[in-house]
């Protein structure tokens, strides 16, 4: 008799079909002792029955059996094949008509020809429901306590983490590189595309999209934030990859409607409309002049200055990373007030180190646990406030993530894109190009003037 296997597993965290690979192992031996050929093999993996999801095997199956191709099915027990009522009812409805058998490897022989089989089919199907909605109670109710209790629930892995909840540390730099340079108003778009171009791709292998990219900074997961059915409920008990007030900054920044995220203006060198030409105070603009291996700047409405492109862009890379290794360095807002972006990490650290020193005095026992408390949550309190103002200051303003970056300076600034050092470089200083006149081959930097805005 030509026959169909057909098998199924709920959930397969791990992704390797280790369950199905063994019912059809176990359903092939049922058909070899029963002397049926095996013409086609129907699997659902990673599919619950009572997702509300189509099953495309189980699917496939009934047209096979409507069409009369297989005159037996085999399965490794019956809530592999159905457990929805309204999925039994379509199968005894094709089964009894084109006289299909149906043996199983757990569950003895299924015969929906008979008013007698179909009561049993029914029967077990009700008990299988009941099985599954208890389960379900019980997962819920265990994912209420995970839930208030800050625990990390996950079923499938995230990018960032692995299934346990620990950071993947190369993709977690990729996210919080990701969140300063959004905040800083690079587009999503953009994100997306060197995501792709680096070959990153989500944990399901599939490449990053803009609406994944975004669904995944908003995600308040990376903020060690517990959501509960839709709602948040309070801190995680895991590491978080962003502080929460990045993570507040990036749900107001991309839910902003005022936001035009399908136009992109991004410039591609850093140097287009930020440099100045010495003569007429007007902007640069980049141009390669029919030369593409020689791109230049010149004078956007006259040609009183026009240089070659790389090594005044290396000139004033190099005097900005100058400028922002200083310790004193203000940054200026729009609204034209300045911050002392320094000060504010050194508030910070102070902070830090006032909490550390008050765990070490409970340890001690120098202090008791109301104490400690009352403590932390003063400390904590200042702690947020600060770096609810150190986010907003990146979002404003890109220069804010590079100010006191110390050894991680140089790192930063080359993960920036050409518009985003475009956007630093006039946030902090002028640069003006002043004429050649008559000089000698070769760079000359002293007519590259940079000067810190005042």
């Amino acid at each position: 008799m030509r026959a169909a296997v057909y098998t199924r597993i709920s959930q397969d965290t791990a992704g390797q079909a280790l369950g199905v690979k063994r019912q059809l192992e176990d359903c092939l031996a049922l058909a070899d002792r029963l002397g049926w050929e095996v013409v086609a093999h129907h699997d659902d993996n990673d599919l619950s029955a009572f997702s509300g999801k189509t099953r495309p095997g189980f699917e496939a199956l009934l047209a096979a059996m409507e069409a009369g191709e297989i005159g037996g099915l085999l399965c490794w027990h019956t809530d592999r094949l159905y457990r929805s009522m309204k999925d039994l009812e379509r199968l005894i409805e094709i089964a009894d008509a084109r006289r299909v058998q149906i043996r199983t490897v757990n569950g003895g022989d299924l015969d929906l020809s008979t008013s007698a089989g179909r009561m049993l089919a029914r029967i077990l199907g009700s008990v299988a429901r009941q099985e599954s909605e208890h389960k379900g109670e019980r997962q819920r109710r265990a994912n209420d306590q995970a839930a208030a209790a800050g625990k990390w629930v996950s079923a499938n892995r995230p990018f960032g983490y692995t299934i346990k909840g620990e950071i993947v540390p190369e993709e977690a730099a990729m996210i919080r590189q990701a969140a300063r340079d959004v905040l800083a108003s690079k587009s999503i778009r953009a994100v997306s595309k060197e995501w792709i171009a680096a070959g990153v791709t989500g944990t399901r292998g599939r490449p990053f999209t803009s609406p994944n990219v975004r669904r995944l900074l908003m995600n308040p997961r990376y903020a060690a934030i517990v959501v509960h059915r839709g709602r948040e409920v309070g801190p995680g008990q895991w590491e978080p990859i962003l502080d929460v007030d990045t993570h507040r900054g990036l749900v107001a920044f991309l839910s902003d409607p005022a936001r035009h995220p399908g136009v992109n203006f991004d410039r591609k060198y850093i140097g287009s409309g930020v440099y100045l030409c010495g003569l007429c105070g007007g902007p640069m603009r980049h141009a390669l002049a029919g030369n593409p291996t020689a791109p230049r700047y010149e004078c956007r409405d006259h040609q009183h200055v026009v240089r070659r492109g790389e090594p005044v862009d290396e000139w004033v890379e190099t005097v900005v990373l100058q400028y922002l290794s200083r310790p004193d360095i203000p940054l200026r807002l729009d609204d034209g007030r300045t911050v002392d972006v320094a000060e504010l990490q050194a508030q910070r650290a102070g902070l830090q180190a006032r909490l550390d020193e008050l765990a070490g005095l409970f340890a001690d026992g120098a202090v008791d646990g109301s104490q400690l408390r009352r403590g932390t949550t003063q400390l904590r309190g200042q702690l947020a406030g600060i770096d609810a103002e150190l986010a907003e200051l990146a979002r404003k303003n890109p220069a804010a993530d590079l100010i006191g970056a110390g050894e991680q300076l140089r790192e930063r600034w080359d993960a920036l894109t050409p518009d985003l050092k475009g956007k630093v470089i006039s946030e902090l200083v002028t640069v003006t190009i002043m004429p050649a006149g008559r000089r000698g081959p070769g760079f000359d930097r002293s007519l590259v003037v940079v000067e810190p805005r005042a």
